[in-house]
């Protein structure tokens, strides 16, 4: 799964990366150097006049059906194997897919009685786009847009420290992600298929397992890893 993940891009880098014709507005977005559940972050769709846009939401998928708020931190992540198929998120999967960009994410491998935080990043430390579903939630006079990120098989050079892995859409792949119509079989093969990398995995220290340490010291290789 992926329950924590860092984002520290600019407007203006996030006009560059993903083509976007409205100027980049003068404040820029959140930065998060250690993302939780919950929490606003940038997101990439496409927007009704078919250009792309990015948006700030909360992570955490509710369904147009959901009766609280609650739900949405149950709903982090969708499987790239059924992610068409499940109640909560195959009306996201047909018509509002999305792009997450992140600088990289933790996973925590297990080492005996430890869980050891780490740091995934691509090797030149290039964003990565995860591939993700949106949803509006409105009750009453409350509006929330949400957003999970889909979830596949580790890359092979990945698998010692985690299962699985965010669903990593390639920039020549952006458009055909977002396409309104694009056929499901299609959109599948993106999700399912492990981005080709090369990663680069650093062990942290332990000041990224609070959500309340949202600093650079996150990212910080730890002092005593091989």
């Amino acid at each position: 799964m992926c329950g924590r993940f860092t984002q520290r891009l600019s407007w203006r880098e996030l006009v560059e990366l993903y083509r976007l014709l409205a100027p980049a507005p003068t404040v820029n977005p959140p930065v998060r150097w250690n993302g939780a559940p919950t929490q606003d972050f940038s997101v990439c769709i496409r927007h009704e006049s078919g250009d792309r846009a990015v948006k700030l939401m909360r992570w955490g998928l509710l369904p147009p059906w959901a009766t609280d708020m609650r739900m949405g931190a149950r709903l982090i992540n969708a499987r790239a194997e059924t992610v068409h198929e499940k109640p909560a998120f195959r009306h996201a999967f047909k018509r509002q897919r999305c792009l997450i960009p992140a600088h990289g994410w933790f996973e925590w491998m297990r080492a005996g009685k430890e869980r050891r935080p780490f740091l995934i990043e691509a090797a030149d430390e290039a964003p990565l786009s995860f591939a993700g579903l949106w949803e509006r939630w409105e009750r009453q006079r409350e509006v929330v847009e949400t957003f999970t990120i889909i979830t596949a098989e580790a890359h092979p050079d990945l698998e010692d420290i985690h299962a699985r892995q965010p669903a990593i859409i390639r920039p020549s792949d952006f458009g055909a992600w977002l396409a309104p119509d694009a056929p499901a079989d299609d959109l599948l093969a993106l999700a399912r298929t492990p981005h080709p990398g090369p990663y680069k995995a650093t062990e942290v220290g332990s000041v990224v397992n609070n959500v309340r340490n949202d600093g650079p010291e996150v990212v910080a290789p730890a002092r005593d890893a091989p």
